[in-house]
């Protein structure tokens, strides 16, 4: 995942666990599925720490099918309330960014 893409792996985090808890490596391959996205666990896990940090999402250890300790992270209040402003704030963030980074034409200049 490049860095521009980084602004956006936060929100999507947010939304898939909004639709259902989920363990870090299944996020993973939702993230790719849902978005195309390349996302490797050199970003996902740091994210998913950062947004534990601030209280956005909570991991509670369980214990898998197959015995294996994994955390599942779920959204907390402040996890949907921040949700809820990205999307709110999704449109004009992109718009401005299609702005800023679409490429500029070059004009040509006759030759004399």
């Amino acid at each position: 995942m490049n860095e521009s893409m980084r602004a956006a792996l936060d929100p999507v985090i947010l939304a898939l666990l909004d639709q259902e808890p989920d363990h870090g490596y299944s996020l993973m391959l939702r993230i790719r599925s849902t978005t195309g996205l390349d996302v490797s666990d050199g970003s996902l896990y740091p994210a998913l720490r950062r947004l534990e940090d601030a209280g956005r999402i909570e991991g509670v250890w369980t214990i898998s099918e197959t015995g294996r300790k994994r955390k599942v992270f779920h959204l907390t209040a402040d996890g949907k309330g921040s949700l809820h402003r990205a999307r709110a704030d999704w449109p004009a963030f992109a718009r401005s960014l299609s702005r800023l980074l679409k490429p500029k034409r070059v004009r040509e200049v006759p030759n004399s």
